[in-house]
């Protein structure tokens, strides 16, 4: 395995087939994907017994749920040199995926450790995915909700250091264009959403986004509050042809 991997394990919140769901995974496999030596893809889904009306585990079902999780993962990572890539949440059922080595014998591993948990019922499927296909187009998350991540580590990061989220302040925002005349379309429609725009650059050594441009608008920082304006802005800039590249803000405490 390559030295520059490291775990990066998040969260994120999507739609399957209209049904809402949630993805764990290991972010940081995305550097070394896909494995030569892990071509093959094990897949256990775990039926709930007693899901919410969203399909999402229920608080007194998740312990349980966490504990079959880190038996298998126990049972087939050391023994077998399986990698967990992550697990996805929806329409009743816990799936948990892993790479590993052609084996005749791991499916027997989830076999044994389901014995201990009587009450669940399971399926396994060991198949080929030398592209890792699954984690690349499933689990994987998309451009828009690798943003969505982002600025929950951002928010959250503003929050350990007692940041007063409600409060607000001035919240820079940064986007970059390929063309001029998208980037002045794109500034007509964010100032009539009171934006300022506190600078405009142009790097000749940037071929795919030379242009640059730096809005600032006085807002909270809390999580919705976050993803309400960002996502308008991440819209606006993808319709001209721009890339929202997130936001910073300087941090607000009670000692401030």
């Amino acid at each position: 395995m390559k030295t520059e991997y490291k775990p990066n394990w998040d969260f994120y919140f999507t739609e399957l087939d209209g049904s809402p769901a949630s993805m764990y995974l290991d972010l940081g496999l995305n550097k070394i994907a896909p494995i030569s030596d892990k071509n093959y893809l094990l897949t256990v889904i775990i039926t709930m017994n007693d899901p919410q009306e969203n399909g999402f585990s229920s608080n007194a079902e998740s312990e349980v749920l966490f504990s079959i999780e880190d038996n298998i993962t126990e049972a087939v990572t050391a023994p077998f040199g399986a990698l967990f890539a992550g697990r996805e949440t929806c329409d009743g059922a816990r799936i948990f995926y892993y790479y590993a080595a052609s084996s005749k014998d791991i499916k027997k591993a989830v076999k044994e450790v389901m014995k201990g948990f009587t009450d669940y019922e399971y399926e396994t499927y060991f198949e080929t995915d030398s592209k890792w296909d699954k984690y690349f187009k499933h689990l994987y998350p998309t451009k828009y909700e690798m943003h969505t991540i982002m600025n929950r580590r951002v928010v959250e990061n503003l929050r350990s250091k007692g940041d007063v989220l409600t409060e607000p302040r001035e919240v820079d925002h940064y986007i970059y264009f390929k063309k001029e005349e998208m980037k002045n379309s794109f500034l007509t429609e964010v100032k009539k959403l009171d934006y300022k725009v506190t600078s405009e650059r142009k790097d000749e050594n940037q071929k795919d986004f030379p242009l640059s441009v730096r809005l600032t608008k006085t807002d909270p920082v809390t999580y919705n509050d976050v993803l309400d304006y960002t996502s308008v802005l991440y819209d606006l800039a993808e319709q001209y042809e721009g890339n929202y590249d997130g936001w910073e803000t300087k941090l607000i405490t009670n000692r401030n």
